[in-house]
């Protein structure tokens, strides 16, 4: 089962014979809490153990990523304020939910297909509405200039 996301009916299977979740993926943490209070098991209420080493080089997983992202931040004069301040809310709002190892890998991929002059799209749905995504190269919609809330991305 490891090679594959757990279904309701594995997990059904696992408690029925006795056997470890542990090392299982569940389709989510709400359904391996499930199994595991079952168990009487400890449940998973930190999601940022849950394991998001990417293969990818070792420089991009050291990757400071509030210094790149602050380094990336185009200086305009008057409007600085108010985009540092978007660039720190969405900072706060990415590593509250553990999601830097995420904008580590999104890195590694857009400097990969700059790298091998690959095409890649403008970008569409609520994606468009972070700027550090628009930063890093993800999409091309400069979601502060049109004013998109950042909320609409990270629900």
């Amino acid at each position: 089962m490891s090679k594959y996301l757990a279904t309701e009916q594995d997990g059904i299977e696992l408690l029925y014979r006795g056997d470890s979740i542990y090392d299982i993926a569940f389709d989510s943490i709400e359904q391996y809490n499930k199994f595991s209070t079952e168990l009487e098991l400890e449940s998973i209420t930190d999601k940022s153990i849950i394991s998001k080493d990417f293969n990818i080089p070792q420089h991009y997983k050291e990757l400071d990523v509030e210094t790149y992202i602050r380094n990336k931040v185009p200086h305009s004069g008057d409007s600085d304020t108010s985009v540092n301040a978007r660039v720190e809310q969405e900072l706060a709002m990415y590593k509250e939910r553990g999601l830097y190892p995420i904008l580590q890998l999104l890195i590694y991929i857009i400097d990969t297909l700059r790298k091998n002059n690959l095409v890649w799209g403008v970008g569409r749905g609520s994606s468009v509405s972070s700027y550090l995504l628009y930063l890093i190269g993800v999409h091309k919609v400069d979601s502060y200039k049109y004013r998109l809330d950042i909320k609409e991305f990270l629900k």
